[in-house]
């Protein structure tokens, strides 16, 4: 039994976190997943999405059975705020597709955090503002709501936790069109594609450098959280409470 297990979408937002662990492949419903550990902590890599998100943590808890899910990786700022790097721990996650939110609270009914918004596909600038209007969220992912679904299921333990690897205005080159059914991203491919579009050259160096950036910001946040105690958190579902858009005011 494991105490935590942390849930990314892919196998490079897990390093430098887990250099220096054991590693062992996680096979579950046909599916082979990157799978690291050490001691009571194991982490994954389950793919792109929310229902890749969902398969992995389902199959980490029938197999490791941990007290707690971390829904931990790289997300999108929706305020010009929060910059590459920054952390965010968001209490409150958002399926935008169906609506459903998962509140989740560390000490008594005190919710804090903010707004994680889990969209259906990767957020450009114009994504984000509609994402913004609708929500009222600080960022945006692929990926929490299936972990916290699956944590919700299984009556585990839940948290989240980001690093931001695009700003509000960052302009996103075409990345879903590179994302295959499994939720792995062709890396060659996307390579392919922008050697022959010059114009993308300098978003997709600074994408880069930016994602490098942030995940090593993320690997120092939970090497120090997980050296001491990692607080859990139960989910709270609120069905369908955000199918009606807000409106700001």
């Amino acid at each position: 039994m494991s105490a935590v297990a942390i849930i990314t979408a892919l196998d490079r937002e897990l390093h430098p976190l887990v250099d220096d662990w054991n590693s062992s492949p996680l096979h579950s419903s046909g599916r082979t997943f990157p799978c690291y550990h050490t001691g009571a902590v194991v982490a994954v890599a389950g793919g792109i999405g929310t229902a890749r998100a969902e398969l992995a943590a389902r199959a980490v808890m029938e197999n490791y059975h941990p007290q707690m899910l971390v829904s931990a990786g790289l997300a999108g700022a929706l305020i010009r705020s929060l910059k590459v790097g920054s952390i965010v721990t968001p209490n409150v996650i958002v399926d935008a597709a169906t609506g459903t939110e998962y509140r989740s609270t560390v000490s008594g009914d005190v919710v804090g955090g903010g707004v994680l918004v889990t969209s259906e596909e990767i957020a450009g600038a114009a994504k984000k503002a509609a994402l913004v209007e609708r929500f009222h969220g600080l960022v945006v992912d692929m990926e929490a709501a299936g972990v916290a679904r699956v944590a919700q299921e299984f009556n585990a333990g839940f948290r989240c936790v980001k690093a931001i690897s695009d700003e509000f205005d960052f302009v996103m080159p075409p990345l879903d069109r590179f994302v295959d059914e499994q939720g792995n991203f062709a890396t060659g491919k996307f390579a392919g594609w922008a050697a022959l579009r010059p114009h993308h050259w300098a978003n997709v160096i600074r994408l880069g450098h930016n994602s490098r950036r942030a995940t090593r910001a993320l690997s120092q946040w939970l090497k120090k959280t997980l050296s001491n105690d990692f607080p859990s958190a139960a989910v709270v579902t609120l069905g369908g409470a955000e199918k009606t858009p807000r409106h700001v005011v």
